[in-house]
């Protein structure tokens, strides 16, 4: 059985939180909506899905679906055409410049991860490195497989497999110092699906599911479970941890975040083949070794704007900005004017940056918009 990329199914998520009519809510629970600011639109050609990353003192935006052979929200066999160019953006002054063509063409969402001054990016089996500094694209010279996860893990960069469905590879660190290309360790979680990986103050963390024939099948769910890598060179394995999501782990300090408001009963006549609720998402003390449920989650379908920028020490998805440190939830509004699906998003610090939108129309032309939007939690 076939099963989306865990970015895919991240952002998946994410489209699905921001189908319930959020205007109808409430004022009093609008959140933030005015706290929002336009700035400068994304100055080159409107796209979906550009890459985007903050280097310490701007936010870089590259790449993403230019054409319009494949309608919105459709499957098709097709991709549409991909950008090569970009743009970076220093909030400071609200200025936009342009940067120095991919190589190649990038497609909207591609697995990319900053190391230091180098944004890499995965495209099919080439890894392309962006000099920030010198403004300049490399190829690294390795043929990789497709489907893997990109991480920051310090000064390396680690390559995670995102199943191990059709073939068990190893996965793979790379030292941009060096060149040097290393296996990691095998990891004692066996086989599995739905890999995701965090660089955490104690080591690099790996989720995943049990490989199994019907996954969440029955009365038993498939569990996030978890191991981490720790600085010597082993791993620590943690047992099941009560959470069906996992798609995207965030860290926060001792804590690694599953940010999900998604719940389910396994499906079937109620109360569902589980026989209760069964949250996606929750929390690891990576210290102590302690699962734990998200504190005071809102309702699933709760929220407002949903923008996705879950790394970093506020994370926001489905509508909500979650501090992990306090245990807190605040609600983003929609800006009145912006489009009815926010494009991607990055934390520049404390601000979040979001660039471009979707309007949901019936042509991707029609429904890309290049505006950027800004917005700081209240303290």
């Amino acid at each position: 059985m076939r099963r989306l990329l865990p970015v895919v199914l991240a952002l998946t998520l994410v489209v699905l939180s921001g189908c319930g009519d959020e205007d109808s809510a409430p004022s009093s629970e609008q959140g933030a909506q005015s706290d929002w600011q336009r700035l400068p639109d994304f100055p080159l050609a409107e796209r979906d899905g550009p890459l985007v990353a903050w280097t310490g003192a701007e936010v870089l935006a590259l790449g993403g679906d230019t054409g319009d052979q494949c309608p919105p929200n459709a499957d098709c066999g097709q991709p549409n055409e991909s950008a090569v160019d970009g743009a970076a953006l220093d909030p400071a002054t609200r200025k936009w410049r342009r940067i120095a063509d991919a190589p190649i063409p990038v497609p909207s969402y591609s697995p990319h991860a900053l190391v230091g001054d180098l944004f890499f990016v995965h495209v099919d089996r080439a890894l392309l490195s962006y000099d920030v500094r010198a403004d300049r694209w490399e190829t690294v010279p390795r043929d990789l497989e497709p489907g893997n996860q990109l991480v920051a893990d310090g000064d390396r960069l680690v390559l995670i497999r995102g199943s191990d469905e059709t073939e068990v590879l190893p996965d793979l660190a790379y030292d941009p110092a060096t060149g040097q290309w290393t296996p990691l360790p095998d990891d004692p979680l066996g086989p599995s699906y739905d890999r995701v990986a965090v660089s955490t103050p104690h080591g690099l963390l790996l989720g995943a599911h049990d490989l199994v024939a019907q996954p969440g099948g029955g009365a038993n769910p498939s569990y996030l479970e978890a191991a981490l890598l720790g600085p010597n060179g082993k791993w620590r394995e943690f047992g099941p941890s009560g959470q069906v999501g996992g798609w995207v782990l965030s860290a926060a300090g001792d804590r690694v975040v599953s940010l999900s408001l998604m719940t389910t009963n396994g499906g079937g006549d109620p109360p569902g083949d589980y026989g209760r609720q069964v949250p996606g998402g929750g929390r690891l003390d990576v210290r102590t070794g302690t699962w734990s449920d998200l504190p005071a989650a809102p309702e699933e379908g709760s929220g407002g704007w949903a923008v996705y920028a879950p790394e970093g020490r506020l994370m926001a998805n489905e509508g909500y900005v979650y501090d992990d440190s306090a245990g807190t939830w605040q609600r983003i509004g929609r800006p009145s004017d912006a489009a009815k699906q926010p494009g991607p998003a990055v934390w520049a610090g404390d601000t979040l940056v979001v660039v471009t939108g979707q309007a949901n129309r019936d042509s991707n032309e029609a429904n890309r918009s290049n505006e950027v939007w800004s917005w700081s939690p209240t303290p």
